[in-house]
């Protein structure tokens, strides 16, 4: 399926209802723009987990970024309710 759209002055474009109905994106839906070799890609993202992968973290072990973000929400859940 190939299907064009255009670029509105403020940069944004809708995406055309076949892909739409295809990719079954309703309002409130979040999808993922990926570039690769000089093509784009988009996907729907059915959960926050399917974006598991889509970011590098350069130099941070992945266990690493997760023991920094659980003390984060700890100390944000103890200034909320102190």
């Amino acid at each position: 399926m190939r299907l064009s759209a255009r670029v509105s002055v403020r940069g944004q474009i809708a995406i055309p209802k076949k892909i739409r109905e295809y990719l079954k994106i309703k309002e409130g839906d979040t999808i993922v723009f990926e570039v690769k070799d000089g093509e784009v890609y988009i996907r729907k993202i059915k959960s926050f987990l399917d974006l598991k992968g889509s970011i590098k973290a350069k130099g941070m072990d992945p266990e690493e970024m997760r023991r920094i973000a659980e003390e984060e929400i700890a100390r944000d859940s103890l200034r909320r309710n102190p």
